[in-house]
């Protein structure tokens, strides 16, 4: 039978390489990570640094969910909402608005699950900086007729507003079928 403290041994050793291989993965990232818990930062990695442009000293004087200033004001309440992970298996996916610390509203595409963590559950969030939503532009389905005229193919009330703000001249026709010969 092995003694108590071997045991113990043997978990703190299993936990040490545990968070040793985590921290590896973790500072080697293309994301930037945190481990949050009640409220502190327990944990964050460099790429955290580089995509909300704090300093390493800047982040370690954050008081208590100090962090939320990294998001958007008028996205915060739906991130909140999201933290609130349903069970230990779950990752929450969720996109918002960040913000640096010059100011600068960045998009983020924001990971987070539940861990262990020294004992104590914990989230552990990633953050991934992600390109601007282009706007969407309507390209309507149109064809040029023999007259150079364009017929617009499907209808669409979006368009026509378009049509009507950009003051060009059009005729609506309900119904059609079209067939163009040689």
């Amino acid at each position: 039978m092995i003694g108590k403290n071997k045991v113990e041994e043997v978990k703190e050793y299993a936990t040490k390489l545990h968070n040793d291989q985590f921290l590896h993965f973790a500072n080697n990232s293309a994301m930037g990570i945190l481990i949050i818990q009640r409220g502190y930062l327990k944990y964050f990695n460099q790429k955290f640094t580089e995509i909300f442009g704090y300093t390493k000293d800047d982040i370690l004087n954050w008081k208590k969910r100090e962090f939320y200033k990294i998001v958007h004001p008028d996205d915060l309440p739906n991130l909140v909402k999201h933290f609130k992970i349903e069970n230990d298996k779950k990752t929450v996916t969720i996109q918002f608005r960040g913000v640096t610390k010059n100011n600068e509203i960045i998009n983020i595409e924001n990971y987070n699950c539940r861990i262990e963590y020294n004992n104590k559950t914990a989230i552990l969030s990633s953050y991934v900086k992600i390109a601007p939503k282009e706007k969407e532009v309507y390209t309507p389905k149109t064809i040029t007729i023999k007259t150079g005229k364009k017929v617009l193919i499907e209808y669409d009330p979006k368009l026509i507003e378009m049509l009507k703000d950009h003051h060009i001249k059009f005729d609506i026709i309900k119904h059609c079928s079209y067939r163009e010969e040689n």
